[in-house]
């Protein structure tokens, strides 16, 4: 008989009450080849509740000042308390859709030896901003139809467009452990999920994306926010992209470019006309894609930002503060 790998389910928290207790039920319903060892959060300084909810569902909760909480390393402190084969890692904000998004999540991974990681597929919540909703559906790498698996070894596409190998997200996510221990996630602010795919692909490993593994997350960021977590993620990848940085000139037809795209998916997908889509929606659409674009246009000069400036812009830091 074939012994089930054990699963350690790794959780950050910060005032998640609003889906904990769904996300909570949906991995007490998972079923699958495994082993459930345990749930383990770290909270940075929850007002809400939501160690409470975490600890009726019988997880352990570990707690640390919000100032000290950073993706890279804040993840790894409760990767050094988990006893499983595998860190599953779930944000306090992705609701597993299915039974199987467990066991579809490790199946890459018992197949192949050299598969050290692997993410789930992302769908968005009611409610999600439109614009957002196109980007899950129709072109985020965690959005696909079709699994893959990514490979640095042997593979000349590599070399042209890392970005597209490199793509993972601990939104939902599994890594190996041994793995984990000879190549523990980056300890930077934001952006650690495609730091460490790098890192691990580079040293020869393979990591996968499950279609089938399906979780609900999506955000309702207007473009304040949308500026602000563009700049958090490109201040993170800044020099590991090997893209010459963008030109600011070229941050309005980029954004009227990709608003286009928007308006003709949503007159299509609500029937209606073109131009009573763009009466609604050209305006939003387009200051949601010219603070995306600004907010790379900054983040890819981010460390040469004075400080003030980096707190300001940074939707991390604002989330601390909070």
């Amino acid at each position: 008989m074939t012994t089930r790998p054990s699963v350690s389910i790794l959780l950050v928290t910060k005032n998640g009450a609003r889906y904990l207790a769904e996300i909570l039920d949906a991995i007490g319903r998972q079923r699958g080849h495994f082993h459930l060892e345990e749930i383990i959060a770290v909270d940075s300084g929850s007002r809400d509740g939501s160690p409470e909810i975490l600890c009726q569902a019988g997880a352990r909760v570990l707690t640390i000042p919000a100032a000290a909480f950073g993706h890279g390393k804040t993840r790894n402190l409760v990767a050094s308390q988990a006893r499983g084969d595998y860190l599953v890692f779930l944000t306090q904000d992705a609701t597993p859709a299915r039974a199987d998004w467990l066991d579809t999540l490790l199946a890459p991974l018992e197949a192949d030896p050299l598969i050290v990681g692997a993410y789930s597929h992302h769908r968005p919540r009611p409610g999600c901003h439109p614009m957002e909703w196109r980007r899950i559906v129709q072109e985020e790498m965690s959005g696909r139809p079709d699994s893959c698996v990514n490979s640095a070894v042997d593979n000349p596409d590599y070399a042209r467009n890392p970005a597209l190998f490199n793509f993972f997200a601990n939104t939902s996510s599994v890594i190996r452990r041994r793995t984990w221990n000879r190549i523990p996630l980056p300890e930077v602010e934001f952006g650690e999920d495609q730091l460490w795919a790098k890192s691990v692909l580079e040293a020869g490993y393979k990591t996968a994306y499950c279609a089938d593994s399906v979780v609900y997350h999506s955000h309702g960021y207007g473009p304040w926010a949308n500026f602000r977590r563009h700049f958090d993620h490109f201040v993170s990848l800044s020099g590991e992209t090997g893209k010459v940085p963008s030109r600011l000139a070229e941050c309005l037809p980029a954004a009227v470019q990709v608003a286009r795209l928007d308006l003709a998916f949503w007159a299509r997908e609500w029937g209606e006309t073109r131009a009573r889509v763009v009466y609604r929606w050209a305006l939003p659409a387009l200051s949601w894609h010219v603070a995306a674009q600004l907010g790379m246009w900054f983040g890819e000069r981010g460390q040469t930002l004075p400080g003030w400036l980096q707190r300001w812009f940074s939707y991390q830091a604002y989330i601390k503060r909070q």
